[in-house]
């Protein structure tokens, strides 16, 4: 498997996070793959958003889980990052298809835990990928483990990926990751340079690793080094990998 670049939230130090332009501005540097975060509007639809709250990146108060779409799509969601990105929107996923379309290798869904998904929700998720030919571009992470057996059950063919935020977790996320079958860790970066037979561990088990958020080059070439294929970055995406 050749070295997979994974832009954190799009091309994040160039264009605000998780917007459509973030998104192309990754994918025109060389990225190989996009890292999203997913959460569900008052009226049920997906949206990509990382904050439970708005204020941060819209200015405005109250939770992304509390406003309809429509609401949504009034705010700016750009401005925050730079003035020229006025009136860039928190997209849906829906506005995201042909961005999507043109990503090489995977989609990694960040399934943000704030929300309970109902199971046709699930379903619609499921049918949202079938239909736009995405199937077998998708990779579901998150933090809320009853989603990823909720999405296991429609699409078997799905990788789930279980979150490893600290080495005494190591073992249990493992386990469950072998237990799943084609599943992958999702594992903070640091744990790996303190711990770098994970790398070989989990190999060994059939269950491969992919790293956040490295932004270091040294750290990077580092992890290149003992074996590991997925990075996810803010930064490190075409020339400014070499810079």
């Amino acid at each position: 498997m050749d070295l997979e670049i994974i832009a954190h939230r799009g091309f994040s130090v160039m264009a605000p996070e998780n917007t459509l332009v973030a998104f192309s501005a990754a994918l025109q540097q060389g990225a190989d793959s996009l890292e999203f975060d997913v959460q569900v509007s008052a009226d049920g639809i997906p949206v990509i958003f990382h904050d439970e709250l708005l204020n941060r990146i819209t200015g405005t108060s109250g939770k992304v889980s509390e406003k309809t779409v429509a609401e949504l799509k009034e705010l700016d969601a750009g401005s925050w990052f730079a003035e020229r990105f006025a009136g860039e929107s928190i997209p849906t996923l829906e506005d995201a298809i042909a961005t999507f379309q043109n990503v090489k290798d995977f989609l990694y869904f960040d399934i943000k835990p704030n929300h309970q998904w109902l199971e046709e929700e699930v379903q619609k998720l499921g049918e949202f990928l079938v239909q736009n030919n995405l199937l077998n571009k998708s990779i579901m992470t998150s933090f809320n483990e009853n989603f990823l057996d909720q999405i296991r059950h429609y699409h078997p063919e799905i990788p789930l990926g279980y979150f490893l935020i600290g080495f005494n977790q190591f073992e249990e996320q493992l386990q469950k990751a072998i237990n799943k079958g084609n599943s992958i860790l999702s594992i903070h970066y640091p744990i790996v340079l303190q711990h770098p037979e994970i790398v070989t561990q989990s190999q060994n088990q059939g269950v491969d690793i992919v790293v956040w958020t490295v932004d270091d080059l040294n750290d990077f070439n580092t992890l290149v080094n003992l074996g590991v294929k997925r990075i996810i970055t803010n930064s490190l995406i075409g020339s400014y990998l070499k810079s």
